[in-house]
């Protein structure tokens, strides 16, 4: 499963020109210093800022699994019995839960990235490939997205690799 946690427009930092940085949800390293440690795990997953929680109990009490119970005035999850149906995160009035990692499929995500194209064109821009560990993720999607959509229209696309991945992946990237 390839699951994107974020979609982040106007990347100025992440190659040359106006980017979109795809960060996708896997990585096998777990660094300690990681800088997106929601994207280490390869699932779908329910995060809570548990610091900025005011124990008002509105996902324990909307929860239709009752996977959250409060313990001392804050909320502890069942990951067992957690559904990830997103009640909890829409009702949450603090708006701090959020469930992390969404499937794309190529073409719906393609069509998000080229939303920007004219920011691209204009800059020398293009899209970043980032993690988590994107040479983690299956070769035959990051290849579609790469070949089959944004090498055609000529648009720059960098990974940004841990230093961990599979030399046969990267081999298979850069023969394109």
């Amino acid at each position: 499963m390839n699951l994107v946690t974020n979609i982040q427009k106007y990347s100025i930092h992440d190659g040359d020109g106006i980017r979109t940085t795809v960060f996708f949800k896997g990585c096998p390293l777990k660094c300690e210093w990681c800088h997106n440690p929601e994207t280490q795990r390869f699932e779908r997953e329910l995060q809570c800022d548990k610091e900025k929680c005011v124990g008002c109990g509105t996902c324990a009490k909307i929860c239709p699994n009752d996977a959250i119970t409060m313990v001392d005035g804050k909320p502890e999850l069942d990951k067992e019995k957690c559904q990830l149906c997103g009640k909890c995160d829409n009702f949450c009035p603090q708006g701090i839960r959020e469930i992390v990692g969404q499937e794309y499929p190529v073409k719906e995500l393609v069509k998000e990235l080229m939303k920007d194209r004219m920011f691209y064109e204009q800059s020398g821009g293009g899209v970043t490939l980032s993690g988590g560990e994107v040479m983690a993720m299956s070769t035959d999607y990051i290849l579609q997205i790469a070949r089959k959509h944004l090498k055609k229209k000529k648009f720059r696309l960098p990974l940004t690799p841990a230093d961990m991945f599979r030399m046969i992946n990267l081999k298979q990237f850069y023969r394109m």
